[in-house]
């Protein structure tokens, strides 16, 4: 994973579907590198307090009150651990102006809708769509999504993170003749900070989509799951893109990005996804940005033994089932407070494989869910 730190004087394709604007209803960069280090200022400092760092193991294996803990533990490398803060967030909105001005001047539009949403609290909100003569649209709410429509549906068709998912056969870290990745998305950040959100830093993954492997994976269903003909598609060096999914940082900590319903934090779920070419952006999906506060009172966090203890208490008090715990890894949470705005906290997201069998079917099964533990407390946090 790549970081990118971003000043405040310069300062990405959610689910593979096109949004439409029905989602109204509810609701420079300086440089990249690579993620063992950071860009900015702040590198003397950092290393400084390396000394005052709170040390965390890369394993934990233990089992606790019936509950196996056979986990990978991970923590960003930017974030320093002994100078972390309370803090609270907003959530931000794109500005519609400022986003057709960015992917919409000198366009034609073929149709355009203005429409007003209404959130969560009941805040009503302007809501814009429009498509344009080159089969492009531009879709703003509360998330904003803009995307080249054939290019889009031609390239999903062969590059999979969702269903018949084939992201592994596609090389990262490496540079395709449409550009270098990391000055790309540096354009890409710049495209989002000018369409009105702020991001001072992202964390990014890409996967560079070689025209060879697409023409080898493309794939078309229909409405039925079959398979249709796909001869006469032809594909070249023309077709070659980046993918990229990135993620806020705040304190160098990664911003968690799930919810309720999709609480896993996978690449497939980060709230920035990017298709770029050489012809520029092809699709944006930008889902959930944050705006911070100034930085609180500073907190400690409590060692991974204590922390666990909340785990193996949840888990351990269920009749019948089985729970290796695999993996635990550090995130700030924004949480819903009761007048809009978000308390930041700082979470352990505990990913707990459960084995059992059906009452029904007598069959054995595997199902992995989702914990969160708050690391200063360690009191269960929900969602």
């Amino acid at each position: 994973i790549k970081i990118m730190k971003v000043k405040k004087s310069i300062i990405l394709m959610a689910a593979l579907s096109c949004l439409v604007c029905a989602g109204c209803a509810k609701e420079q960069p300086e440089a990249v590198t690579e993620m063992k280090s950071e860009i900015g200022s702040e590198d003397m400092a950092q290393a400084e307090n390396t000394a005052l760092k709170q040390e965390f193991p890369e394993r934990f294996e233990d089992t606790i009150n019936g509950v196996s803990f056979d986990m990978d533990i991970r923590i960003s490398k930017e974030a320093d651990i002994g100078n972390l803060h309370r803090m609270s967030a907003t959530l931000q909105r794109p500005d519609i102006e400022k986003a057709k001005a960015v992917f919409a001047e000198g366009k034609t539009i073929v149709e355009e809708k203005n429409e007003t949403g209404s959130g969560e609290d009941g805040t009503e909100f302007p809501c814009y769509r429009a498509d344009y003569d080159d089969d492009t649209f531009l879709n703003v709410s509360t998330n904003l999504t803009y995307s080249h429509t054939p290019v889009f549906e031609k390239t999903s068709g062969a590059f999979r993170l969702y269903s018949y998912y084939n992201a592994e056969l596609y090389a990262k870290d490496i540079a395709l003749e449409v550009g270098d990745p990391q000055m790309l998305f540096e354009n890409v950040i710049k495209s989002i900070r000018d369409a009105g959100y702020e991001l001072e830093n992202a964390a990014y993954d890409y996967y560079a989509l070689d025209h060879e492997t697409m023409a080898k994976e493309f794939m078309m269903l229909d409405k039925t799951g079959e398979a249709l003909n796909t001869q006469g598609i032809s594909w070249g060096v023309e077709d070659d893109c980046y993918f990229y999914t990135a993620v806020q940082q705040q304190e160098g900590l990664p911003i968690y990005f799930g919810s309720q319903d999709f609480p896993e934090d996978e690449e497939s779920n980060r709230p920035i996804q990017v298709l770029y070419s050489a012809n520029g952006i092809e699709r944006l999906e930008i889902s959930r940005l944050y705006s911070f506060s100034e930085a609180g009172e500073s907190v400690k966090l409590l060692d991974i033994d204590t922390i666990v203890k909340t785990v193996s208490k949840k888990y351990g008090d269920i009749v019948g089932p089985s729970y290796t715990v695999k993996r635990a890894e550090l995130y700030k949470m924004p949480v819903k407070s009761a007048d809009s705005t978000y308390d930041v906290k700082i979470v352990w997201l505990f990913e707990v494989q459960e084995t059992g069998t059906d009452s029904d079917t007598g069959e054995e099964y595997v199902y992995t869910q989702y914990m969160f533990v708050d690391a200063t407390d360690g009191t269960e946090v929900f969602i």
